[in-house]
């Protein structure tokens, strides 16, 4: 992976709330822009975040509670802009939704963050949104237009910042058409003070999985045997059961395995849990799914180290057959923190930020991995706001 340096650049700065440690912003710097205020409701999430954003100010600790100190920090480091980056698991299909939580309702304070900078003479230029699609759906349920009389999410924050003169515009992204090997979909609202914020355009081709870790000289193959790579420290794997690594090495290619042996004729009771019991996964076209490697990789979420999660597992390579005749396949295993990084397109300067505390923690790195704004897509929408 390159790492980009600085040259001829001139900064402006933006406030990122609910920053996701950092990720999404931490190559933003190449196109100009510096994270210089953010907010996490976490500890190591912030302590993560200052690591990977060193001279930016954290404010730590439930942002709808220091909506004047954000305030404060963004007028006094020259911000010009605004990143909300919101909680989305209330709103996304894949949690089952939970409208009723108290945070789907977070973007009121970030309109709340909005006036109060405003009112204090600071400048908000520009405000992006990013979070599940349904956060900017036009048919919302009765829980939200209820409390907004009437309204969707999309049509209330359209109104409130049409107040301060801000054109407002959202679209479904996939992060596939914009330099990134994942065919993650988000919720993007663009917002200008002044004039038009355009979407960047998409690319033709996705980035496909091979061409980010199907070089075998930096990823090497791992199982249960090898669950490390020693020239790599994060190319490391969880522990996979013997039982279950031999039913996965069966499973090729872009196929989840219980309607891969359905469509084989082979017993569903192949498929098993760890301690050799039948498994009883519901998502048969997801489950035990081995990512393809001639597309992107299906969305990387937080519980990216689950092998029966959906299509969470590596795309393995045919090297035999077994005693049946059957193709067996490499890489019986979920994807490697080194190979989220690449697919999330993180580069070495974020890998070498990473703090030494935070370098062997794989549940949080798999968390920060699955929730944050993808940092190429967030890079082309602010390529496009210099247009």
């Amino acid at each position: 992976m390159e790492i980009f340096t600085m040259t001829n650049i001139i900064t402006k700065y933006y406030t990122a709330v609910c920053s996701s440690g950092g990720l999404g912003t931490s190559k933003s710097k190449y196109v100009g822009y510096e994270c210089a205020v953010a907010s996490e409701l976490l500890p190591n999430r912030a302590r993560f975040h200052q690591a990977i954003h060193p001279e930016s100010k954290m404010v730590y600790g439930d942002f709808t509670t220091k909506i004047d100190e954000i305030a404060r920090l963004h007028i006094e480091k020259k911000c010009a802009g605004c990143l909300f980056t919101l909680p989305c698991q209330s709103f996304s299909l894949a949690g089952g939704q939970h409208l009723g939580d108290d945070l789907t309702w977070l973007f009121l304070d970030a309109l709340t963050l909005i006036k109060k900078i405003i009112e204090l003479d600071g400048i908000v230029d520009w405000i992006m949104w990013e979070n599940a699609p349904y956060f900017i759906s036009n048919k919302q349920d009765a829980v939200i237009t209820d409390r907004l009389g009437g309204k969707t999410i999309l049509q209330h924050i359209t109104d409130k910042l049409g107040q301060y003169s801000f054109h407002v515009h959202a679209k479904i992204l996939d992060a596939s058409r914009y330099d990134t090997a994942q065919a993650r979909k988000r919720g993007i609202i663009l917002c200008r003070r002044g004039q038009v914020w355009d979407f960047p355009i998409s690319n033709d081709k996705q980035l496909t999985c091979f061409e980010v870790i199907g070089d075998r000289k930096v990823y090497t193959m791992l199982d249960s045997r090898r669950m490390r790579d020693p020239d790599n420290e994060f190319h490391r794997i969880p522990y996979v059961s013997r039982i279950q690594e031999d039913f996965i090495r069966l499973v090729p290619s872009g196929e989840a395995a219980i309607k891969f042996f359905e469509e084989m004729g082979w017993p569903r009771s192949m498929v098993v849990n760890p301690d050799g019991s039948p498994s009883q996964a519901q998502h048969i076209n997801s489950a035990f799914g081995r990512n393809p490697w001639n597309k992107p990789s299906h969305t990387i979420t937080q519980g990216s180290d689950s092998l029966c999660g959906d299509w969470t597992l590596h795309p393995g390579d045919p090297i035999g057959t077994d005693a049946y005749g059957r193709t067996i396949y490499s890489d019986p295993r979920p994807y490697s923190i080194a190979e989220i990084f690449a697919l999330t397109g993180l580069d070495d300067n974020f890998i070498k930020a990473i703090p030494a505390w935070a370098r062997p923690n794989d549940d949080l790195l798999r968390q920060l991995c699955g929730e944050a704004l993808l940092p190429n897509l967030f890079n082309r929408c602010l390529e496009s706001l210099e247009v």
